[in-house]
């Protein structure tokens, strides 16, 4: 009966470690960035994941909405944003929100009061 209770030890143990994040500490992440969270939250919502493992496909976990939710990533172009050095006393309206909503090589960044399509500035 002895070795019935070791077995089903071992057996435990060994079902806990394959569980176990990688050594880096965690399993690893998936590609792409999370999106922006514009939203102001009053109170938290209860978190939907912890790790981007836990979603579905090419989603990841990210803050969005007031709690950590699967959500799909949003590509980022390669490049920086220009500096934009214009100081503004009215906002005007944006063109664009990530760079998915860019055509070609330009990316959405901060440029003349607005977040606009510009190219970006390479090896930085």
């Amino acid at each position: 009966m002895k070795s019935v209770g070791v077995l089903l030890l071992l057996v435990g143990l060994l079902t806990l470690w394959t569980e176990l994040p990688g050594a880096s500490g965690q399993k690893p992440e998936k590609p792409g960035t999370c999106p922006l969270n514009y939203i102001w939250c009053i109170q938290a919502e209860p978190n939907q994941c912890a790790w981007d493992f836990e979603c579905r496909g090419k989603q990841k976990c990210c803050y969005f909405f007031c709690a950590m939710r699967c959500v799909d990533p949003v590509k980022v172009k390669h490049g920086t944003c220009p500096p934009d050095n214009i100081r503004c006393f009215r906002a005007e309206p944006d063109e664009c929100a990530t760079d998915a909503d860019c055509e070609g090589k330009k990316k959405c960044c901060h440029s003349r009061c607005a977040m606009r399509c510009v190219y970006p500035v390479q090896g930085m």
